[in-house]
């Protein structure tokens, strides 16, 4: 079973990202998009490529999906042909719409990019029960020492 997370970055109109089905964990998930997708545009490009299997140091190419290449990122549409309304990013215009939709997916572990940090929440009744006056409250910073590990 996987530990699922969603990996958000913040737009001009609100909050874009998606669903990534295993290792949602922040010393793996958390790890890896602190020291690989700190930078804006990666980062863009990793959301653009749609809802994600397993996360990894590069966006990489189209493979088989029961054959992942090490240290490449495994998508449901590029590597596995689901229909991309279904698996596309999504976006959300306030946090508490983008927690309503994670606890949807089962997601444990929800990971946001401000634009220069990564921040990451736990499922929780907090995370669940954000307001939108408050919306980083249950937000923490990922650990410098993760990217270490």
């Amino acid at each position: 079973m996987g530990t699922r997370s969603f990996i958000v970055r913040q737009i001009d109109t609100g909050i874009e990202g998606v669903y990534c089905h295993w290792n949602g964990y922040p010393d793996y998930n958390g790890r890896i998009l602190q020291e690989y997708y700190s930078e804006p545009e990666k980062l863009k490009r990793l959301i653009a490529g749609g809802e994600i299997s397993s996360l990894a140091p590069e966006i990489g190419s189209q493979h088989d999906f029961d054959s992942r290449p090490k240290g490449q990122t495994t998508y449901y549409h590029r590597d596995r042909g689901d229909d991309w309304k279904d698996v596309r990013p999504r976006r959300f215009k306030t946090l508490k719409a983008l927690c309503r939709h994670a606890q949807r997916c089962g997601c444990e572990y929800l990971y946001l990019f401000d634009g220069q940090n990564w921040q990451y929440a736990e499922r929780g009744v907090q995370f669940f029960c954000l307001s939108d006056g408050s919306p980083f409250s249950a937000f923490k910073p990922l650990p410098a020492e993760i990217a270490n590990t």
